[in-house]
């Protein structure tokens, strides 16, 4: 026997012969196998991604570290929080197979003020749509509407997000990408809507319309943070789905989009009818490297909480610093394993599965006599300034001192920053390289020698007129807005405070 569930909402049962009970038993233990062994359902450790661009780079605000982007999950696919709080020793770092010694910081996501890329693909068709009272099962598109509203307004602003719903009617789009997470809550709310007339028996194009959205993802990759994630509930109805091969290569054509654009499928499976369909969007987590989680009939009313408890489960994911002792890079890229013991004590590990390129900065004989030369000429250029001042002081005694007005930009200019407050106060500073950098000592592209600024306290990257603001682990931090920043794309009016100055940040 199997239910059903009439166009009408009210359950029935039909009688089903010896072999589509077979097939039925055959499928549902498939999904029994995908939950547990080739989906995301078991405990382990993903390293989502290391940065190690930086480490040779005495420029670069992440010089002689390695960070890892880590997320811990138990055997029901749960994520497990917590691994900042742990005591020394929770992570261990292998490179090239022996255990290297360094300072470990482990912050959350949100700590550590990362920003993420969600796209939201609701399910509006019948199935979910169509709602009786006196069948006792909650309206599941409601319910669903509030978990996602839920959970985008649990984001903040530096996050960006877009929302799609789909149904037998097709794909549409609600919400374009943008860092407005609470705004697109509530659109979601006012825009996602039913089929336009009831369709029973007709499925929708399910994986059609998350290849379509994986699309949108890769459209605007360069202008999406590195971590995307395409979040779904659905019972994972389409209408190829009895035609295994062909649902077969749409996901093989989702999984390469995912693949190329580093887009992870978070889907949660929810049915009230027969369950074989779920096991396709097993087969799509897992293929994508996400996440896939089932609730069962009994559980419907969970579907609300189940999906805004993901907004936590994302901003948490961990941010692992490290900065060896000793060990100082390598001309080859070298093979990097990480041993993790969870919060709730189970032992993990993971071998990222590329060798990683670091390079090499100087020993610590180099930094000695890098410091000498520093001192030494810097002596002599006292000495040489000295000298010049008393020569020109000499030369121009009893002249008029003449005031002359702040010249413009050598060359064109990208943007610039117009400094607000203090002693620089109307000066404008003219961002005219990729790389500008920010700090209260020579040799900085913008010098300014106001309090709490560093010596080498932040920089601006500009690639293809995005401004990537990033702070050099200073003293006093760096803030956009008002809020403290590690990372931040600046837009054209932001406030910028480095230090005591405060400035704005203009496009050409």
């Amino acid at each position: 026997m199997k239910r059903l569930i009439t166009s009408e909402g009210k359950r029935m049962r039909k009688a089903v012969g010896p072999g589509k009970g077979l097939w039925r038993t055959l499928s549902a233990c498939a999904l029994a196998v995908a939950m547990t062994v080739g989906g995301t359902a078991r405990a382990e450790l993903v390293i989502d991604h290391i940065d190690a661009e930086g480490f040779a780079n005495e420029k670069s605000p992440n010089f002689k570290k390695i960070v890892f982007y880590l997320d811990l999950f138990d055997d029901q696919s749960r994520f497990l929080s917590g691994l900042e709080k742990s005591a020394d020793g929770a992570v261990k770092v292998f490179i090239d197979d022996k255990e290297v010694e360094g300072k470990l910081t482990v912050q959350t996501f949100k700590d550590a003020n990362q920003a993420l890329a969600v796209g939201v693909l609701v399910a509006a068709h019948n199935a979910y749509a169509e709602y009786d009272p006196a069948s006792g099962m909650p309206n599941i598109l409601e319910l669903s509407k509030n978990g996602f509203e839920a959970f985008l307004k649990n984001l903040s602003n530096q996050n960006f997000v877009a929302v799609w719903y789909y149904n037998e009617d097709g794909l549409s789009r609600v919400y374009s990408w943008s860092n407005r997470p609470e705004e697109a809550g509530t659109t979601l709310q006012q825009l996602v809507k039913p089929p336009t007339e009831k369709q029973s028996g007709k499925a929708p194009a399910l994986y059609a319309n998350i290849q379509k959205v994986m699309e949108s993802i890769k459209e605007f990759e360069t202008t999406l943070p590195r971590r995307r994630i395409l979040l779904l509930l659905s019972d994972g109805k389409d209408a190829i789905a009895d035609k295994a091969a062909a649902v077969e290569k749409r996901i093989n054509a989702i999984a390469e989009i995912a693949k190329d654009t580093k887009a992870k499928v978070y889907a949660i499976g929810f049915t009230i009818d027969v369950p074989e369909p779920l096991v396709n969007l097993t087969t799509l987590a897992s293929k994508t490297s996400g996440v896939y989680r089932r609730l069962s009939e009994e559980k419907a009313g969970d579907i609300a909480t189940e999906i805004e408890s993901i907004a936590k489960e994302l901003q948490n994911q961990y941010v692992v610093t490290f900065e060896p002792k000793e060990w100082r890079g390598a001309e080859a890229p070298v093979n990097i394993r990480l041993e993790v013991t969870a919060p709730n004590g189970t032992p993990m590990q993971r071998t990222w599965p590329e060798p990683v390129k670091t390079g090499k900065y100087s020993g610590p004989i180099w930094e000695w006599l890098q410091w000498v030369v520093y001192g030494v000429g810097g002596l002599l250029g006292i000495g040489l300034i000295w000298l010049l001042i008393k020569t020109i002081a000499k030369g121009r005694k009893n002249r008029p001192v003449a005031v002359e007005e702040e010249a413009g930009p050598v060359g064109p200019y990208k943007g610039k920053l117009t400094a607000l407050t203090g002693v620089y106060a109307g000066k404008e500073f003219y961002l005219t390289e990729d790389v500008t950098t920010i700090g209260s000592i020579a040799g900085n592209t913008i010098v300014l020698q106001e309090q709490g600024v560093s010596k080498r306290h932040a920089g601006i990257k500009i690639e293809e007129m995005r401004f990537e603001l990033a702070d050099f682990g200073s003293t006093n931090g760096t803030h956009v807005n008002g809020a403290k920043v590690t990372k931040q794309f600046l837009r054209d009016g932001d406030e910028v405070r480095i230090g005591e100055c405060r400035m704005k940040f203009s496009l050409k």
